[in-house]
């Protein structure tokens, strides 16, 4: 009987409309062969939707059930020979970490000096990621809140729709064959994977652990393909939903808002995404020369963008999701260390 006092129509159909659109945005762009179609169109349709004042949006276990599809994907990918290049990650880890110092200090500087927007507000805005702990910070300082939400919105967005054209333009040759003829995971081994990665997505999670249903879901899909106790790519319609579903929740961050706060905050937020883009193309260019690695990958891996995201966009571009996850799951961890240095607060209980 609680279950059904906890049912709510109007949520199911709002969650029925976002995962239409969605789901339609994505088939669309993935008919078009576009780089990321699935990720990218139900991220476009969804934005559109929220600004037009739909009820878009996924309820917190939909959307957690999304990343840990997307983070099982991702480990996926790893393999005993994948191992044998970790040894080559503490490097461009080094790297990463003056990436996001100089994107900090950069974003925020153009922000206060070029538009005008004031310090608080800057450098919550110049944030590279860690969404949650900056906005439970931002809602008790003097931030212009609306402002940071759309900056933080905006820079996700734009990576999505902007990186994967120009990862396909510049370094076609990096992206490897597509996973269609790799064996695929068997029903038990599927479920197995799932099991093992929901039980550890849990714990973490439990522990407040930034990023932990897809760094659970990740560490522990890795885990048992890296040991060869399954085999194969997780299955790729499940791979497909974890894409729609995660562009879902990216553009559903665009509910209310309002076209004054959009013209007044967008010059300079896309200004700032695109000097972030810059400087985090700089030092994978960097970390490509001297690891010897393919440039769309070492990019993707220092792109100032979400976890979910940016390991959603290295699975559909076939770039070592595995690496390019675990550098995002590292800066965030990072920066929900350091940031409230960063923003002068104390880290949120």
């Amino acid at each position: 009987m609680a279950w059904f006092r906890r049912f709510d129509p109007a949520a199911t159909r709002g969650l029925g409309v976002t995962l239409a659109l969605a789901g339609g945005g994505g088939a669309a762009f993935a008919a078009l062969g576009l780089p990321a179609g699935w990720l990218m169109g139900a991220m476009i349709a969804t934005a559109a939707a929220a600004i037009l004042g739909l009820e878009v949006g996924l309820p917190p276990r939909p959307r957690d059930l999304a990343f840990l599809l997307v983070g099982i994907s991702i480990g996926s990918s790893a393999t005993p020979e994948s191992l044998l290049q970790i040894a080559a990650w503490p490097a461009s880890v080094a790297l990463l970490a003056l990436s996001v110092a100089a994107t900090l200090f950069a974003g925020s500087v153009y922000l206060e000096r070029a538009h005008g927007w004031d310090r608080t507000t800057a450098r919550f805005a110049s944030m590279p990621g860690a969404f949650s702990a900056v906005m439970i910070i931002a809602a008790s300082s003097a931030a212009d809140v609306p402002r940071v939400v759309l900056a933080q919105s905006l820079r996700i967005f734009t990576l999505v729709l902007l990186m994967p054209p120009l990862i396909s333009l510049v370094t076609p040759g990096d992206r490897a064959a597509a996973p269609a003829a790799t064996v695929t995971n068997g029903p038990g081994e599927a479920l197995l994977v799932f099991v093992v990665a929901g039980l550890l997505a849990i714990f973490l999670v439990r522990l407040r652990v930034p990023a932990g249903t897809v760094l659970g879901a990740m560490v522990a899909s890795a885990t048992l393909h890296a040991t060869g106790i399954v085999h194969g790519r997780f299955p790729q319609p499940l791979v497909i939903a974890g894409f729609v579903a995660t562009g879902a929740v990216i553009g559903a961050r665009f509910r209310g808002t309002t076209v004054a706060v959009l013209l007044r905050t967008a010059p300079g937020a896309l200004a700032s995404i695109l000097i972030a883009l810059g400087i985090s193309a700089g030092f994978a260019w960097i970390g490509a020369w001297l690891l010897g690695m393919p440039f769309g990958k070492t990019w993707l891996a220092y792109a100032p963008g979400g976890v979910e995201a940016m390991a959603a966009m290295a699975l559909a571009l076939h770039l070592d999701p595995a690496f390019v996850g675990a550098h995002h799951v590292l800066r965030i961890l990072g920066l929900n260390l350091v940031g409230p240095l960063w923003l002068g607060r104390r880290p949120p209980t």
